[in-house]
């Protein structure tokens, strides 16, 4: 179709979808004007998150990849539904837990594996009384039992025979799979018992009771540093029933993972993390609030990158020299 305009007494022919579609021309004049030269370079390196109570591990990187492809987009890069900006994470938090959750951005996705090895560090929070089958406080009770006789020292006698390389029974509700299914759908169908699941060695380098515990109480803190692909949950099953009792996880917050740790926590010597890991790099993890802050999270991959340098240094300074 045309579309005939007037000026002066000169009849101008052209089509209508051109007067029309300045919109379209709009967004050819931006794609021409930003070749890839001209495109900022995309993120790269790690960003740790403390990972918010109730969100999944996937959620945090949806909500981080969701938030850096905005603010990229703005900037003239593309993004489809197969090219999508690379995040990943370096170790499943349960929803209950919260702490340090380190996620790779870009290249980092690559490095995670190699810079995740190593030690993870837990404050955890656990009631005697009951078990529930989730290990943790949102299942449903599967047995009593007394506490009253528990007290400080018979707690520490056990925590110290679960320290060191240990036979440790996953749990049924976890994200394992058996025969190509996770446990925990498993688990929810009736299909899998706890016996069912076999035992897998772990290395508990320090299992320590927190000052509070009081002799007959219900609640407990510990703090743990301990090998990757060992469950807290379990060890305060295990623990519990120890001591002729009950008991279930409350609470979990991860303080370390691999060479990072959260600086409002620092190094915990007497726990065992000093023997366990090499120098920590602190960090100031990214909260909740600036999860949908694109300039927060390409601040937090340089905070990230100085703190994996200073630990390097530092570890350098501690190697003794070779003569």
């Amino acid at each position: 179709m045309l579309m005939v305009a007037f000026s002066g007494s000169t009849a101008l022919v052209m089509p209508l979808s051109r007067a029309v579609s300045r919109h379209t021309l709009r967004i050819a004049a931006c794609a021409a004007s930003s070749s890839p030269a001209d495109l900022p370079p995309l993120p790269s390196g790690f960003i740790v998150v403390d990972k918010p109570p109730g969100w999944t591990s996937f959620d945090v990187v949806g909500k981080v990849r969701g938030t850096l492809e905005r603010d990229l987009k703005s900037r003239g890069h593309t993004f489809r539904r197969r090219s999508r900006l690379k995040v990943g994470h370096g170790g499943t938090l349960d929803p209950l837990a919260t702490g340090l959750l380190v996620l790779g951005v870009g290249g980092g996705t690559k490095l995670l594996d190699a810079y995740l090895r190593g030690a993870k560090g837990y404050a955890a929070r656990a009631r005697l009384g009951a078990e529930t089958d989730t290990q943790d406080s949102e299942g449903a009770v599967l047995s009593e039992a007394a506490y009253a006789h528990v007290t400080r020292a018979s707690l520490e006698a056990a925590a110290a025979a679960l320290t060191g390389e240990i036979l440790q029974r996953p749990p049924i509700y976890s994200a394992l799979r058996r025969d190509g299914v996770r446990l925990h759908e498993l688990a929810r169908a009736g299909k899998v018992e706890e016996t069912d699941v076999e035992p897998r060695a772990v290395t508990v380098h320090a299992l320590r009771l927190e000052p509070d515990y009081a002799d007959g109480g219900a609640e407990l803190g510990l703090r743990v540093v301990c090998s990757g692909g060992t469950y807290v949950r379990t060890l305060i099953v295990d623990l519990a029933r120890a001591v002729d009792s009950a008991g279930h996880m409350t609470a979990l917050e991860r303080t370390r993972v691999g060479p990072f740790c959260s600086a409002a926590h620092g190094v915990d010597e007497s726990g065992g993390e000093a023997a366990a890991a090499p120098p920590p790099a602190l960090v100031a993890p990214v909260g909740e609030a600036d999860l949908g802050d694109a300039e927060r999270l390409y601040a937090a991959i340089a905070e990230a990158d100085d703190a994996l340098k200073r630990a390097e240094a530092l570890k350098a300074e501690q190697e003794p020299a070779v003569a």
